[in-house]
């Protein structure tokens, strides 16, 4: 509102709502955290409603005071402080300091090297809805351990996720395991650590996900308990393709 936009919030939530909701649109929101009169709880909150709604990608951006613009006529009465040369980026609010600013540039690297890519997606969502905590524990953990800042490998954004869930929140590893083999990553990693690769054969009965089996296809099992229970990926050796082509859940 403050930007002079003529829709209200609401009706931009309620509008990407509808849009997420339909399975041939790919979704994509911008939010932006200096906003005047904007605390960064509520950016966080913001990302927890988007990732609610299903939303594709969700990029975290600074506010520019463009020269012409309402907000920069208005800065000093909103109490915004931005740089005086280009790209004119907010600095600082009454709402939000110098030091959340820096969590909020955090929390837009976490989202796009989590969340905004396809391989970890899923399971970043279930986490950030299911847990209210995951992501300020993430993004303390990824600042902690020097690394929120460097450019990351989706290897390497794999293994810390999975370190992460394994130390914090174990329930969720097998879905980081899943996503890892799923992604085509190496299953001499830790996190397969729990996947059989030798002499693998096809049970008795099996629940088929996705693919359909054939004898060619090279096995492995994924084990999710002490009572066998798991997943069974397969791979097409005739094929250049990292990724498993067959999915199937071992039934008791």
């Amino acid at each position: 509102e403050q930007s002079q936009r003529l829709c209200k919030p609401s009706d931009a939530f309620d509008g990407l709502n509808e849009l997420c909701a339909l399975a041939n649109i790919k979704t994509h929101a911008d939010l932006r955290a200096w906003l005047a009169l904007c605390h960064l709880a509520e950016i966080f909150d913001d990302v927890r409603t988007l990732a609610e709604y299903g939303t594709g990608e969700i990029q975290l951006e600074s506010l520019k005071l463009l020269p012409g613009t309402e907000m920069k006529r208005r800065a000093d009465e909103l109490g915004i402080q931005y740089s005086p040369l280009p790209p004119y980026e907010v600095l600082q609010t009454r709402e939000i300091t110098v030091d959340e600013l820096q969590t909020a540039h955090y929390l837009s690297r976490l989202l796009d090297g989590f969340y905004n890519t396809p391989t970890w997606r899923s399971i970043t969502r279930i986490l950030i809805l299911e847990n209210p905590h995951f992501i300020h524990e993430l993004l303390d953990h990824l600042v902690q351990t020097d690394v929120i800042d460097t450019p990351l490998s989706l290897e390497k954004r794999g293994l810390i996720l999975y370190d992460f869930c394994k130390n914090h929140y174990p329930d969720y590893v097998t879905q980081v395991s899943i996503a890892w083999i799923e992604a085509g990553m190496s299953l001499k990693k830790i996190p397969a650590e729990k996947v059989k690769t030798k002499r693998q054969v096809p049970p008795d009965n099996w629940e088929i996900i996705y693919g359909s089996y054939r004898e060619n296809l090279r096995l492995c099992f994924l084990t999710i308990d002490e009572e066998g229970h798991g997943y069974w990926f397969g791979f097409d050796s005739e094929i250049q393709k990292l990724e498993p082509v067959f999915k199937a859940k071992r039934l008791s």
